[in-house]
C-alpha cells in the first residue's frame, strides 16, 4: 500500500461527486484503491527476470501488468485538472509508455 495507494485515495477524496449519479470514475478508482493498489506492492516485489505470458493472465492481473501502473500516474490530472483532461491523459500515456513498457 504506502503512498501510492495514499495518494489514490486523496485523489479520489479531491474529485467532485454528483447527486443521485454513478460515474464510472468513481466506480474504477475505488475498485484501484480497494484492489489492485495493493496488489501492485505484491507484483514490485517480483523480479523484472521473471517475464509473464500476457495471455495467459486473468483480467485483473493482466491490467495490473500492463496498464494500471501508468494510469496511476497518468491520474494527477485529477489534481490538476486541465480543460482537456482526455488530451492530458492521452498525452501523458504516450509520453510516458517506454518507461513503462519494459516491466511487461
Amino acid at each position: 500500500m504506502g503512498r501510492s495507494h495514499s495518494l489514490l485515495k486523496s485523489l479520489v477524496a479531491s474529485l467532485p461527486r454528483r447527486q443521485g449519479t454513478t460515474l464510472t470514475i468513481f466506480y474504477l478508482l475505488e475498485t484501484l484503491v480497494n484492489g489492485i493498489v495493493p496488489c501492485m506492492s505484491i507484483n514490485a516485489k517480483k523480479t523484472s527476470k521473471q517475464k509473464v505470458d500476457l495471455q495467459s493472465l486473468l483480467i485483473r492481473a493482466y491490467l495490473d501488468q500492463t496498464v494500471v501502473p501508468i494510469l496511476l500516474q497518468g491520474l494527477v490530472l485529477a489534481k490538476e485538472r486541465p480543460p482537456n483532461p482526455i488530451e492530458f491523459l492521452a498525452a501523458y500515456l504516450l509520453k510516458n509508455k517506454l518507461q513503462f513498457e519494459d516491466r511487461n
